[in-house]
């Protein structure tokens, strides 16, 4: 119904992405691809009885004129959002090469492990909870959305 982009260097193709109740749809700009965004989202609210809260949604509009995107989200009835943003608690949009933008995910991992008593773990019980504290960090997003 939507054509999504290709993403990295492997250029996999990604049309969506779903957390929970935080979807990120990622298309092809088209007038078309949005009236199918906007019947999706339609259908959601009545197959579910849901309703979008359309104060959350935000759209960003990448390579294209600024009225062409307010036009767009004006047909969405949504807000136009500019990159950088936080998704999952992670930058979007933004240089990861710089430190800065790493900090909120140290700290993360920080308070994380503050709450163990390393002290009381082995090396390789501290290697095992600081992998499975980055897997729980949905850092693949940030770095396949950079890589496009």
């Amino acid at each position: 119904m939507i054509k999504g982009l290709e993403v990295g260097c492997k250029k996999v193709h990604l049309s969506h992405l779903q957390f929970a109740d935080d979807p990120l749809i990622l298309m092809t700009a088209g007038v078309g691809y949005l009236q199918q965004v906007k019947k999706i989202l339609l259908s959601f609210q009545s197959f579910l009885g849901l309703a979008i809260n359309y104060n959350k949604l935000g759209l960003i509009v990448i390579e294209k004129k600024d009225q062409w995107a307010d036009s767009a989200a004006q047909m969405l009835d949504c807000m136009l959002v500019q990159l950088p943003i936080t998704y999952l608690g992670v930058p979007l949009g933004a240089n990861m090469r710089r430190f800065s933008l790493w900090q909120c995910i140290i700290e993360k991992i920080q308070n994380r492990l503050g709450s163990w008593k390393t002290g009381c773990i082995s090396r390789a019980g501290r290697l095992v909870l600081i992998k499975a504290i980055l897997n729980s960090l949905p850092l693949t997003i940030s770095h396949s959305l950079k890589s496009q």
